[in-house]
């Protein structure tokens, strides 16, 4: 624009030119809609955030995946290896679970680490923490599910509190390891 045509704007024009431009940019006026007739259904399917969000699922356990991977580097690079079981239970085997035994074999007749997962129903949580205890291991219950031990008397191997072989029953789910302590390296939930 040039000076003299800048000079030639007064407020007025000046104003009005702001309200034609805010107008412009301004959303069109809502229109009607027409309601949907009763008993109507949407041609597609609308998702809802509870329809569509999804927990990623769990690849199968294995002992790389059951512990946290610090912990797996850490025991390999001391020179441990592992066997991979099915997970047992009470004498039931689990097949969808998995236990793991550590060893290293530079120590014969050493240190032997367990650790192990397994799905679970509630069902199948119950029935076997019932037969755990008339068995004689101790219970103690936590906000979140329930801590079975073995006797400390008859346990090969204990921790710092006393606690020898110990399960972990959460919801869905089943944890082991060869003592209480022991527990917070399964990091799978």
């Amino acid at each position: 624009m040039t000076a003299s045509r800048a000079s030639r704007l007064t407020l007025p024009s000046l104003l009005a030119a702001a309200a034609l431009s805010l107008a412009a940019c301004s959303s069109p006026e809502p229109q009607a809609t027409i309601p949907p007739e009763a008993g109507a259904v949407p041609s597609s399917p609308v998702a809802t955030p509870e329809a569509t969000a999804s927990t990623p699922a769990l690849p199968d356990p294995t002992c790389e995946n059951i512990i946290g991977e610090a912990s797996f580097t850490e025991l390999e690079g001391q020179g441990w290896e592992y066997e991979q079981e099915p997970f047992l239970l009470a004498d039931e085997e689990i097949s969808a679970g998995v236990m793991c035994t550590w060893t290293n074999p530079a120590e014969p007749g050493g240190n032997i680490l367990q650790f192990g997962w397994a799905p679970l129903t509630a069902a199948e949580a119950e029935s076997t923490q019932e037969a755990l205890e008339s068995d004689g291991w101790i219970r103690e219950d936590d906000g979140d599910g329930a801590f079975l031990t073995e006797d400390p008397a008859f346990a090969l191997t204990v921790d710092e509190a006393g606690y020898g072989i110990t399960y972990y029953f959460g919801e869905g789910y089943v944890q082991v390891a060869d003592t209480k302590a022991n527990l917070a390296i399964v990091e799978r939930r």
